[in-house]
This record gives structure tokens, sequence and C-alpha cells, in this order.
């Protein structure tokens, strides 16, 4: 019985995927702070959901690249910028946004690389002055919130 534990548990662990263990820098200062709205998981690949998380950052404001990677697309996508870094792993997108940067560009982890830039008219932000930050890797979208350097632990106040 316990071999077959064992093999149960190396067979498992082979097939599972490992755990993110890289973590990301803050795109803008205080970036926990600034979040407006969370990621939510669809229940389904097509199901409605909100596949990144929204923060506040002013027309024009700097964003910081949150990992070290190359500068996989800039340009519109409907009516808004996007702007995408894809590092080892995953691809980042900010949107609205825009960056002086050519594609294939080798962008540094904390470099200012993208701004908030504006979206067109018909564009309907979902919370003023604030940008979009999706992150997706093979397996679809995640949470951005996974990758960024974690919080600081809570302190309970009597």
């Amino acid at each position: 019985m316990l071999k077959l534990i064992s093999i149960l548990i190396l067979t498992l662990q082979a097939v599972t995927p490992r755990l993110q263990t890289e973590f990301w820098a803050e795109p803008i200062p205080f970036f926990h702070e600034n979040v407006q709205e969370q990621y939510l998981a669809p229940v389904s690949k097509y199901g409605a959901g909100h596949r990144g998380v929204d923060f506040h950052l002013a027309p024009n404001e700097a964003i910081s690249a949150p990992a070290t990677g190359t500068l996989a697309f800039s340009g519109k996508v409907v009516n808004r910028n996007v702007v995408t870094l894809r590092t080892a792993t995953h691809l980042a997108s900010f949107e609205p946004a825009c960056t002086e940067f050519e594609v294939g560009e080798q962008i540094v982890a904390g470099e200012p690389f993208a701004f908030h830039c504006p979206a067109g008219s018909d564009y309907e932000y979902h919370c003023e002055n604030c940008v979009h930050f999706s992150v997706r890797d093979e397996n679809g979208y995640l949470s951005p919130i996974q990758l960024i350097e974690p919080l600081l632990p809570s302190v309970l106040k009597a």
C-alpha cells in the first residue's frame, strides 16, 4: 500500500504545474493601494469576468516593467492602445497605454517603458483614470496580484 501511495504522489508531482516562485515589481509606486478593480476569474473559458486588475493612474504617468522581458506588442486594439511585455513565462498587457519603445526591444524590470495614454472617444472606462493590467500564460489569464511582490503581513491591533 505504501508503494502505491508513493507512486501516486510521484505521478501527481510530475503532472502538476510548479508553483510560480518569481515575484514581479510593482508597475507603479503604491500599486496595491491604487488598485480600483480586482481580478475576477470567469466560470468558463468564454464566460464573463475581469481578466486583470485596474489601477488608478493619471494620464501620461509612467508604467514600469513588472519583469524583464521583450516588448511583444504596441498598438491599437479596437478603440484603445495596448502595450504587451513578454517575459520568460508570461505576457503582461496594459491598456490604454502607449510606449516609445519598438517591438522586440529588451525591457528591464523596474524600467519605465509605457505610459497611460488616452483611449478612443468611444472607449468606456469602467473606472476613472485607470489602466487595465492583465497577465496570461499557456494556461490562460491569471491575477497579476499573484506575481507582484507579496503584501506585507497583516498586523493585528488591540
